[in-house]
């Protein structure tokens, strides 16, 4: 029989079981680390930490946790084999590094971004690989199996890629780092970036960036649609991939997907995407939590060495998300990789 885990979730907001709970009925979805963790079986929420005590009394209460508690301190003094980080993005390095440098536990479950900017993420890996620590930071999309099916099917050719779209909102380090990190997932770092718009999102506090990333023989351009006039419109995280022989595009927050292969003349012998005709599909998406925390397990234990959503990935997700900014301040692409003095 399995050993069950010890869990400690700091944060008691949507992310860490607000969205299950209140999820419509006929959704079969697991959106969060608590849903995740209780779906599992293997773990055991053993403390719930918020710095309002009541949201955590709450959270206690709906989960089944064993104890709440305000108090940072009493997660860093205390051993848990896991423990999920679900507080603010300006929260994630202070609390990383702290669970870190005390040994608090054997495997950190972050939020994205792991740490506001590329030197820090560099200081929380460095200082993981020092404690043997995991740390993984919550990309769920690669563990959906539709995207994986993609990521392989592209590898085998890239050279069917002829253009990619996507579109997200609420700011480049809070949903824009998503995206980043999916689209490298799915086909490997770009040669160079271009930023060429920005729009500053009131929820968030940051800019939103329009931007392309640049590979040999095609481009990939995405676009925010937040903009001045709200705060807030619709959440949307959807992307078009523009292959030789078909078009795939992701949509519905990445809970489905439509494709659309080649289909009759339009006239005149020109070839058209037969979009009368499109394949609709569910994706993995609604499932990809799952497949984190069995991930969480295996590597806890030992099952398995850390190799997905490590520190390292996140680096060069930051160091896209630093070139975007640095592109669109300069008015010219910037090459990733490039030394800061070269640019």
């Amino acid at each position: 029989m399995n050993r069950q885990l010890s869990v400690a979730i700091i944060g008691a907001g949507q992310i860490a079981g607000g969205y299950d709970v209140a999820r419509l009925s006929d959704d079969e979805g697991i959106y969060t680390h608590a849903g995740a963790y209780k779906a599992d079986g293997r773990f055991r929420l053993s403390t719930v930490c918020d710095v309002d005590a009541g949201r955590a009394e709450t959270f206690r209460e709906q989960w089944g946790a064993e104890k709440a508690t305000s108090s940072f301190g009493c997660v860093v003094g205390n051993f848990h084999d896991v423990v999920s980080i679900c507080t603010p993005s300006d929260n994630h390095f202070p609390s990383v590094s702290e669970l870190i440098r005390n040994r608090s536990c054997k495997t950190i479950f972050a939020e994205k971004p792991l740490a506001a900017g590329l030197q820090e993420m560099e200081e929380i890996d460095r200082l993981a690989k020092k404690q043997g620590i995991n740390v993984v930071v919550n990309f769920q999309r690669r563990f959906d199996p539709s995207h994986q099916a993609i990521k392989s099917e592209l590898a085998r050719d890239p050279g069917r890629i002829l253009a990619v779209n996507g579109f997200y909102i609420k700011g480049l380090e809070h949903i824009g780092t998503t995206m980043i990190d999916t689209l490298v997932f799915l086909m490997g770092a770009p040669q160079r970036v271009l930023g060429f718009n920005r729009v500053f999102n009131n929820a968030v506090q940051q800019y939103s960036y329009d931007f392309a990333l640049l590979y040999e023989g095609f481009t990939t351009t995405v676009r925010t649609v937040d903009s001045p006039a709200a705060d807030y419109h619709y959440h949307i995280f959807e992307i078009d991939l523009l292959l030789a022989d078909k078009r795939v595009t992701i949509n519905d927050n990445s809970r489905s997907m439509e494709t659309r292969g080649l289909g009759p003349y339009a006239y005149g012998g020109v070839k058209v995407l037969d979009d009368r005709n499109p394949v609709r599909e569910a994706t993995g998406y609604q499932r990809s939590m799952s497949g984190c925390v069995d991930y969480l397990y295996q590597i806890t234990t030992g099952a398995l060495p850390h190799t997905v959503n490590t520190p390292e990935s996140s680096c060069r997700t930051g160091e896209i998300v630093e070139a975007v900014r640095l592109s669109y301040d300069l008015g010219h692409p910037v090459k990733i990789g490039e030394p800061a003095w070269k640019r």
